[in-house]
């Protein structure tokens, strides 16, 4: 887990010079420049050198700079993750993961770039180790969902892996499912916010695909919420605003948790009634949990 804002992703393709240095004035939390399935074959190369470009002559703030890469089925992988340590992104969105070691590797790759960058010194080897970015796993094959949990727990005892995501596309197209089932997203949904509790990852929510439907996209935001995500991806900046009013806490949220948390921290049980809602210490958590989130967003 990490202590960055993480509400929205939008996804950018690095083949677009111009709009990726345009997603730095988005209302996105983070931008992830695609590598992957937005990029065409005989581009991948120049969309390598896109991003070091923009991270060079763009200032994104705060804003968590992320690189889709390609997996590691494909012989692009490698030259993919050397050329985005290279450029300094925050983070790796890693498609595809299937199996622990696919993290260990990945890791280990990017340390190596992070060393290699900075010289071979024991003090630039030193130096090289804060440079190594985070990564967000993703799981979209039945062989990565049904390994989820010992990904997320190998995960979780790697300080550079942060986060945990879903594609639903590749998921149904893998199953053979046709059209975009709600059982197949809630089950995907459902196993991945539980695994990520595993590891003490970031869950993050896959993208909404119809960017034009915002009632469909805030309720399916706000069930993603409900059930522990922090955050969603999305395909295109009309959807930011929604996302990110959707997962942060409105106003009487947090004014119904400070008061339900502050009599509960007053009290000498560890059970009572407050206001009408019975309290215990598992479901103070919950409302804890919201007092962070506004938290992080007032930051």
């Amino acid at each position: 887990m990490t202590d960055r804002l993480r509400r929205s992703f939008l996804y950018t393709p690095a083949d677009d010079r111009d709009m990726m240095a345009k997603a730095a004035d988005s209302a996105a939390d983070a931008v992830i420049f695609d590598l992957e399935d937005a990029v065409p074959d005989d581009a991948v190369s120049e969309s390598r050198e896109n991003v070091a470009a923009v991270l060079r002559d763009t200032d994104f703030g705060r804003t968590e700079v992320c690189v889709r890469i390609n997996g590691l089925q494909t012989e692009r992988w490698e030259t993919d993750l050397e050329a985005s340590v290279e450029a300094g992104v925050d983070t790796v969105i890693l498609p595809m993961v299937e199996r622990p070691d696919h993290l260990d590797r990945a890791v280990e790759v990017a340390g190596e770039a992070a060393q290699s960058a900075s010289g071979e010194t024991p003090d630039a080897a030193r130096s090289a180790s804060d440079e190594v970015p985070e990564f967000v796993a993703t799981i979209e094959t039945p062989k990565g969902l049904f390994a989820v949990d010992d990904i997320a727990v190998a995960g979780g005892e790697l300080a550079s892996v942060t986060g945990l995501s879903y594609g639903f596309g590749d998921y149904t197209r893998a199953v053979g499912a046709t059209g975009r089932p709600d059982r197949i997203r809630d089950f995907l949904s459902e196993t991945v916010v539980s695994a990520a509790a595993l590891g003490g990852l970031d869950p993050i929510a896959t993208v909404y695909q119809d960017f034009s439907d915002t009632e469909g996209l805030r309720e399916e935001a706000a069930a993603c919420r409900e059930i522990g995500y922090v955050g969603q991806k999305a395909i295109h900046p009309a959807q930011l605003d929604v996302i990110n009013d959707t997962y942060t806490p409105t106003a009487e949220e947090v004014e119904e948790a400070r008061r339900l948390v502050d009599a509960f921290d007053a009290a000498e049980r560890d059970s009572l009634v407050a206001d009408g809602v019975f309290l215990d210490t598992a479901i103070v958590e919950q409302y804890r949990t919201v007092l962070d989130r506004h938290a992080e967003v007032a930051e």
